[in-house]
């Protein structure tokens, strides 16, 4: 049986990919700067790697000026978001909402309502039907209504709407 090698393209390639991945995980990428802790953020946010995306939102928001730090923020409140971390999603999105307007703000109610419903959600799975857990799903559902409400609104897949009637029929349980 013989073994194949593969070509010197192919060969290159794979250390091209290995070479970038050990760039990744160090937690830079070739460069450096906020433009690289950006890449790596935005990679991480969206390959499911939430604790690099977090750490890397963190650093770059202490790094830009407050006008640039909105949509990092706002970034950096979904990830968090992503990694179970509803809680501090909530108060990342709380200041957002209250200092912006617009697109911002929308996408920001989205992170808030999103956070709050699956915050109630895990204290649904454990038993706690109580004013607590129905609080956090009447927060969600106004943030989740002012959100699809909006002219323009961002959902177009019309997931927030699929969500808003996840939150109804949660409500109905506590």
């Amino acid at each position: 049986m013989a073994i194949s090698v593969p070509s010197r393209s192919v060969r290159l390639a794979l250390c091209s990919v290995l070479a970038l991945a050990s760039c990744e995980a160090a937690g830079t990428m070739a460069g450096g700067g906020p433009q690289s802790d950006y890449l790596v953020a935005r990679q991480a946010l969206e390959t499911g790697n939430y604790d690099t995306a977090i750490r890397h939102y963190a650093r770059l928001i202490e790094s830009v000026d407050a006008n640039s730090a909105a949509r990092l923020q706002l970034e950096y409140a979904h990830a968090l978001l992503r990694a179970n971390q509803y809680f501090q999603a909530i108060t990342v999105a709380d200041v957002l909402i209250q200092r912006h307007e617009g697109s911002i703000q929308a996408s920001a109610l989205a992170v808030r309502g999103t956070a709050r419903h699956e915050a109630a959600r895990e204290r649904l799975a454990a038993g706690l039907h109580d004013a607590d857990t129905r609080a956090l799903l009447i927060s969600a559902q106004t943030d989740i209504s002012a959100f699809v409400a909006r002219e323009g609104t961002l959902d177009s897949t019309g997931s927030m709407r699929a969500r808003a009637n996840l939150i109804a029929q949660d409500l109905q349980s506590v």
